[in-house]
């Protein structure tokens, strides 16, 4: 026949709660308020900070693009008349042929503006292993859709 022993308690018994302490602040004074995404929910209704949040994603996006072509993580022929120019292919598939194996660029910052209507001009910072560099691009607008037409990493 089994013995079966009985398990010791785990949880000790609830101490006595003990009164909440009062207030520090007069009742009637209001709190500050920080809810700090009320500042973005105000600026997304605005139709041109809302075109300018969708013109700097867009300008990662290709720069982030461009980076990983170079990289070797995506190939450069992929990007071919639907991202980068004609010079801008040539320009960066001869970068890619000097390129040493092993280094990953990566987007650090990007700014973004818009000296004309379909046209971003960004610039931003890039590491690659200890460097850091700047990039620098301008995208045009087309048909098709954003089309890279100048990249430099300096």
């Amino acid at each position: 026949m089994a013995v079966v022993l009985r398990l010791p308690a785990y949880l000790a018994a609830p101490e006595p709660e003990e009164p909440p302490e009062p207030p520090l602040w007069p009742l009637d004074q209001l709190m500050l308020e920080l809810d700090l995404t009320q500042q973005h929910h105000r600026s997304s209704s605005d139709p041109l900070a809302a075109r300018q949040l969708r013109l700097h994603a867009a300008a990662g996006r290709l720069v982030t693009t461009v980076l990983e072509a170079l990289d070797g993580r995506r190939p450069l022929r992929q990007l071919l008349h639907t991202k980068l120019s004609e010079s801008v292919h040539r320009r960066l598939a001869a970068q890619l042929r000097r390129a040493r194996p092993g280094h990953t660029h990566r987007l650090r910052t990007i700014h973004v503006c818009e000296p004309a209507e379909g046209v971003i001009e960004a610039s931003g910072t890039v590491t690659l292993g200890r460097r850091v560099r700047a990039v620098t691009a301008r995208i045009e607008s087309t048909p098709r859709g954003w089309l890279c037409t100048v990249f430099a990493i300096l």
